[in-house]
């Protein structure tokens, strides 16, 4: 009896541990929620070639039980619209749309960053521009581009 419950318990312990490692990939990756800045490369517009820099701040909410979650991204010029998120392991896609100047003067269009979340940064994420200037010639059927960015968490 007495070898018959060490081993049943030798067989638990094994499945415990074969339970727990089978989880620490999705656990070992870090959660995108809280707060970020981020600096983001991009051209300055559809048809330039010289480039700006953006930094943002993203106040990241949980996703809950929902494959995507919200976050609201402020620019440097304190102006806030509201964004969305996906994080499946430690890739993560951000997406918003960048403010339009009141004046014309920047041009308009969406952003979709994808990177990868290591511990409290994000390193060599790449971002998709879709400008709001229509293309018959792009098969998005606006004009794109691509830039880069960064990021890191906020105490």
């Amino acid at each position: 009896m007495r070898g018959t419950m060490h081993k049943l318990l030798k067989s638990a312990a094994a499945v415990v541990v074969a339970l727990l490692l089978a989880g620490a990939p999705a656990s070992a990756a870090g959660k995108l929620d809280g707060r970020w800045t981020l600096t983001i490369t991009i051209p300055e517009s559809p048809t330039s070639n010289a480039k700006r820099t953006l930094t943002v701040m993203l106040d990241v909410s949980p996703r809950g039980d929902s494959l995507n979650g919200r976050l609201s991204v402020t620019d440097d010029s304190n102006r806030t619209v509201s964004g969305a998120w996906r994080q499946v392991g430690k890739q993560v896609s951000i997406t918003y749309e960048l403010p339009c100047a009141a004046d014309g003067s920047a041009a308009c269009g969406s952003l979709v960053m994808l990177g990868k979340l290591k511990g409290d940064s994000i390193r060599k994420g790449r971002v998709i521009v879709m400008w709001d200037t229509p293309s018959d010639s792009n098969p998005a059927l606006y004009d794109t581009a691509n830039g880069s960015f960064n990021g890191e968490r906020l105490p």
